[in-house]
């Protein structure tokens, strides 16, 4: 049997990907079952990596949520930026402030409706429920959300 060796897959969009449709961003730690983001200084540092990108305009994100060995987020990122170098700079941005054993690379998937954005939006917000660290959504310190623009999707 002929066994491929498995390419590097770049985070590319393709030119007919609309720049409005939000990308669903995972980054993990290298070391999972950890605690390394869910506390407030963590926390902190991570808001003002996802503010000091909306400044640039290199994204806008509509949430981010903080669990102990990962960061899940939600952005919409200009084709003026490319995705993977836009997430490279993020996870340089906290790596300042909270020295960070970063899984090489990160996940991300296109959110291609408004409906699609609602199911991820959830997803997200179920995973400190999941993970029994709260009983709510609403009482997991470590999440933030930003309006969702009505053109976006």
């Amino acid at each position: 049997m002929d066994f491929r060796i498995r390419e590097y897959l770049p985070h590319q969009r393709p030119h007919w990907v609309h720049e409005r449709d939000p990308l669903f961003i995972t980054l993990c730690h290298q070391q999972r079952k950890i605690q390394h983001f869910d506390n407030p200084s963590a926390w902190s540092i991570i808001l003002g990596a996802t503010k000091h990108l909306a400044s640039r305009g290199k994204w806008t994100p509509l949430m981010m949520l903080a669990m102990p060995d990962h960061v899940h987020g939600i952005v919409l990122i200009p084709h003026a930026h490319q995705i993977q170098k836009t997430i490279g700079s993020f996870k340089r941005d906290i790596g300042h402030g909270l020295p960070t054993a970063w899984q090489r690379d990160a996940f991300d998937h296109r959110i291609r409706s408004y409906a699609h954005y609602l199911e991820i939006r959830d997803y997200i917000r179920a995973n400190p429920v999941r993970a029994e660290l709260v009983r709510k959504f609403e009482d997991w310190p470590y999440a933030a959300e930003w309006s969702m623009r009505q053109e976006a999707c």
